[in-house]
This record gives C-alpha cells, structure tokens and sequence, in this order.
C-alpha cells in the first residue's frame, strides 16, 4: 500500500509538472524569443522523459491512470497561467515574430497608385 501511495503521489506531482511544461513549449513556438522556447523545451522533454521513467519502473499499472489525468489536467491549466507570466514579465508576446511591420494604410495607397498611376495616392482620399 506504502509502494501505490508514493507511486501515485510521485506520478501526480510528476504529470503536473509535464503539462506545465508541455504548455509553456507549446505557447513559446508563437512567441519572438528562440531563448525562451529553448529553454522551455529542454524543461518539457526532461520532464517527460522523467515522468515515462516512473511510469515504467511502476509497471505502468493502471491504478496510477486517474492520478496521471488529475495532475495532467491541472498542469496543463497551471501551466497556462505560467506562461503568461513568463510572457509579460519577458515582454513578448503572441506571434510578434509575423506580425506586419509596414503602415497597412500607406500600402494600400501604394497598391492603388501602382494600379492606376496617373491618380496621386492622396487624391483618392482626399488627404492632402
């Protein structure tokens, strides 16, 4: 009974831990900084790669199944939350690699005088 006891709770702990690192390396792929989402994927794979070791040396018995799922679940909503915080404290935000940094506006005026020269970008909108 000792054995199951310190397997599950370990197991708990452990899942809890691997989805919180599954979600932080999972946001950091959208995100501008290549250090956080490297730094996020050795976190995720170590602790995937300890969480697998305890479930093999525990014969992956499914009496541990629902501890797995309840740390799993909370990890993944934790892990969430901490990624935000990472997010905001680093400054970084979602997909700011993609995002344009051309005036949308003065394109489309460019757009429309290449499309028809002899009309002034301005004289279209009035602006002038």
């Amino acid at each position: 009974m000792t054995e199951y006891l310190v397997a599950s709770v370990s197991l708990l702990l452990l899942a809890f831990a691997q989805n919180i690192s599954f979600s932080i390396v999972s946001r950091s792929r959208n995100r501008s900084s290549i250090k956080y989402h490297l730094v996020a994927a050795f976190f995720s794979n170590a602790v995937w790669y300890l969480t697998f070791r305890s479930l093999v040396t525990n014969n992956m018995s499914l009496g541990l199944f629902p501890w797995y799922c309840i740390g799993t679940m909370f990890g993944s909503v934790t892990g969430v939350k901490i990624s935000m915080w990472i997010e905001k404290w680093l400054h970084i935000g979602s997909d700011d690699h993609i995002k344009p940094k051309v005036d949308i506006v003065e394109l489309e005026k460019r757009v429309r005088w290449l499309e028809c020269p002899t009309v002034e970008p301005d004289e279209e909108t009035g602006n002038g």
